[in-house]
């Protein structure tokens, strides 16, 4: 099995997609495969990897091949989402990252972002550059102008996929994101954020 083959649509995808209406015009960046267009009908990705825009089109998914640690080849304003999972742990710059997808999306448009907590797993895949803690994934978005709504933790111990598709909604169950929470288990920080919407200047006085 091929890593894109590999990291196809998890069995927890309603965990991701419920944050965005289908209708969101969407950007995946590091999108990977891309199954997340399987979910929205005005889906663009965006990988650094020819082989996942090569994997992503044999399979009707729109797909650019852009380098993410480099300016989105995209005007301001042009998404009324983006989603960023599993990503920031591999790019150089991530606070650029986390700004031009800022310019991106509409002011009140939503993130969701997701990255391995910081444990001694995440070092096992050598394409890591760095893991979060919870702390610092809310810092890193906030302090790019986001405005935060939720953090936490999400479960990606073995098996986790499995046990998701299984269940009705196909969603991580109760025990398994209550598990999360504990430091030992094999996690993942996430956040969702929206872009505030531009300050009114003042009237003018006459």
């Amino acid at each position: 099995m091929g890593y894109f083959e590999w990291h196809e649509q998890p069995g927890y995808w309603r965990d991701v997609t419920r944050h965005f209406p289908s209708s969101t015009k969407l950007l995946d960046v590091g999108c990977g495969s891309a199954w997340l267009a399987d979910h929205f009908a005005d889906y663009t990705g965006v990988d650094g990897s020819p082989d996942a825009v090569e994997a992503a089109a044999a399979k009707g998914r729109k797909v650019l091949l852009a380098d993410v640690d480099e300016p989105l080849p995209f005007d301001d304003d042009a998404f009324g989402g983006a989603i960023l999972k599993d990503l920031l742990e591999h790019v150089r710059d991530p606070i650029a990252v986390v700004r031009e997808v800022r310019r991106v999306v509409v002011p009140g448009g939503r993130v969701f972002a997701s990255s391995p907590d910081a444990q001694r797993w995440v070092w096992d895949d050598y394409t890591h550059r760095r893991p979060f803690t919870r702390k610092a994934f809310r810092l890193l978005f906030a302090d790019q102008g986001w405005i935060v709504e939720r953090v936490g933790y999400e479960s990606v111990a073995p098996g986790t996929s499995i046990v998701a598709a299984r269940t009705p909604g196909n969603r991580r169950p109760f025990p398994l994101t209550a598990l999360a929470w504990l430091p030992f288990w094999r996690r993942n920080v996430w956040l969702t954020a929206t872009a505030p919407a531009p300050v009114a200047a003042p009237p003018r006085r006459r």
